[in-house]
């Protein structure tokens, strides 16, 4: 697997490959992250951390994503980003460069296969299709579905879920999106 040299975000938010999202950057404070996410070919590495009063952990898995497009609306510090996430990867090294960027060696890890759905997990599907209903932002943003696909699916709803950082790690960790998907039907059938 491929080596990367990237700099890293860390956010209590997560996207996951195939994924999207919005992020909010200020142009004063995050003006040197801004000026390399903008002008990166290769992207930057969206990383968790967990955010226990107690400690603050940075997470070693991570996503590398690239910037689709970005609005900035005059008188406004904040620059809105709309990310696709592409591979996960773990990070190996990290150091601190200049104007305090934060730049990581990054391993990249394998995709989860696609997986079609069994009759069982269909509840999966058909529930993140009414949180989309409800949501329009969220359809809006994911304007390629895959309903069918389990791999997909399950990365969806650990972006969305507020599922323990560790274990959202662990999870993701994994060869394919099995352990997901258990412990998700198990989670959408206790609360539901």
């Amino acid at each position: 697997m491929a080596t990367l040299h990237i700099p890293l975000l860390f956010q209590k938010r997560h996207i996951l490959p195939t994924g999207r999202m919005q992020l909010y950057l200020s142009t004063i404070t995050d003006a040197p992250t801004l000026k390399i996410i903008l002008s990166s070919a290769t992207g930057i590495g969206i990383c968790m951390f967990s955010d226990k009063k107690s400690q603050q952990r940075l997470c070693h898995i991570g996503t590398r994503v690239t910037v689709e497009d970005f609005t900035h609306e005059p008188n406004n510090q904040l620059i809105k980003l709309n990310i696709y996430g592409h591979d996960l990867f773990k990070i190996a090294k990290i150091e601190q460069g200049k104007s305090d960027i934060i730049w990581g060696d990054c391993q990249q890890l394998p995709r989860w296969p696609q997986r079609e759905l069994t009759v069982e997990q269909q509840l999966l599907s058909t529930r993140l299709q009414l949180m989309f209903n409800k949501h329009p932002d969220l359809d809006k943003l994911h304007h390629q579905q895959e309903f069918q696909n389990l791999s997909w699916l399950c990365q969806r709803w650990l972006e969305i879920l507020p599922v323990p950082t560790q274990e959202k790690q662990t999870l993701l960790n994994r060869p394919d999106c099995l352990y997901a998907c258990d412990y998700l039907m198990s989670m959408i059938q206790t609360h539901h």
